[in-house]
């Protein structure tokens, strides 16, 4: 398994994003360059701090198509469906702004 990390800017406590294909805005990549490969599930997650004073975000898992698939302003999470066989965790496309209403909503937080 190979990491790579992309390490942010100081960053206002809100939402944030970065091109996975091209990091600007003072976002940084390393190993560089990183390119999707194919057929690779990819995980990512973000946290700040370290201890007991580390925050994380959920994760999110993506590969090379479902990221082809997202146009800007899109945001792709997973949600757990109970309803297909087996249950499990499928993919869901939603707006930004939804995603930062959720990211304030008490009720979505872990």
């Amino acid at each position: 398994m190979d990491d790579v990390d992309f390490v942010a800017p100081p960053l206002d406590g809100q939402s944030a994003s970065v091109r996975l294909d091209a990091p600007d805005d003072g976002w940084t990549v390393e190993p560089k360059p990183f390119v999707l490969r194919p057929g690779v599930l990819y995980h990512a997650f973000g946290y700040q701090g370290r201890g007991s004073n580390q925050v994380n975000t959920n994760d999110v898992s993506f590969s090379a198509d479902s990221v082809a698939k997202l146009k800007p302003g899109l945001v792709l999470v997973q949600r757990y469906d109970e309803r297909q066989s087996p249950s499990g965790w499928v993919d869901v496309v939603i707006t930004q702004e939804e995603f930062d209403r959720q990211g304030q909503d008490p009720t979505d937080c872990q």
